[in-house]
């Protein structure tokens, strides 16, 4: 297995060092950045939306989930369903959780980590140079799987050497004690304004598919003020302990 991974990474002319069975994790990560359209393209994903059609498996609803991302460390996930919305906001060390009909939450140490989880698992190519020092390179069956560690969460990405996509992210959570796998398949991979991007998600929580999401529109190079992320009435906002379903 270790010899035919060496064989295709020569072949993509990636480096390949002494140690066997492992190639270098910043040509791997080069590589990376060119597939998925080049440095300058990739930095307009440092600050962008993104909006999905979803269809949460585990009680057959559809939904939409819009994403506000900034790699400097800003998430906001608004899901919208028939019956309720709810929107989450992670901005440095600040979580904010608001459910439709409550005041703001501020967010628990566990949902402030799945915030974190989720912000890391949409990293691009780019951001994950960026974060290098960070990084392990190792290999599991046909795949590469860069790990990466990061406010004491962990993220796996899974390459496919052959086509350089990312074609399945895996993140571990600690909750109630025990330790939950969450699992995002990506696919129905196409070129937008110059980057590589996934058109379509499979979900996982602990072993159940819980969501299928279509992506409906994506925007580059956004430009965010702080009111972007900033909820209602924070000021009012009250703590929550509970975790709320990944969808």
């Amino acid at each position: 297995m270790k010899a035919r991974l060496i064989l295709v990474l020569l072949g993509l002319g990636i480096c390949v060092p002494t140690i066997a069975g492992a190639a270098d994790i910043n040509d791997a990560l080069e590589k990376l950045v060119e597939v998925y359209g080049g440095e300058e393209n990739l930095r307009k994903l440092d600050t962008m939306v993104q909006e999905w059609d979803l269809l949460a498996l585990t009680s057959n609803r559809p939904g939409n989930d819009k994403r506000t991302i900034d790699y400097s460390g800003r998430l906001k996930v608004e899901l919208t369903y028939p019956d309720k919305q709810e929107i989450r906001i992670l901005d440095g060390d600040v979580g904010i959780a608001i459910f439709q009909g409550r005041p703001a939450a501020i967010a628990s140490e566990m949902q402030r980590s799945a915030m974190r989880l989720q912000l890391m698992r949409l990293y691009s190519p780019l951001a994950l140079r960026d974060r290098a020092a960070s990084l392990d390179l190792d290999e599991s069956g046909d795949e590469l799987v860069l790990t990466l560690r990061e406010h004491g969460l962990v993220t796996q990405y899974y390459v496919n050497p052959e086509t350089w996509h990312i074609d399945k992210v895996i993140g571990p959570l600690n909750i109630n004690g025990g330790a939950m796998q969450f699992v995002t398949e990506y696919s129905e991979f196409a070129m937008v304004e110059g980057v590589l991007v996934h058109h379509r998600e499979n979900k996982f929580a602990g072993g159940t598919n819980t969501a299928v999401l279509k992506l409906k529109r994506i925007e580059f190079g956004m430009e965010f003020d702080d009111e972007e992320f900033a909820p209602p009435d924070d000021e009012d906002a009250t703590v929550t302990a509970s975790l709320w379903p990944q969808p």
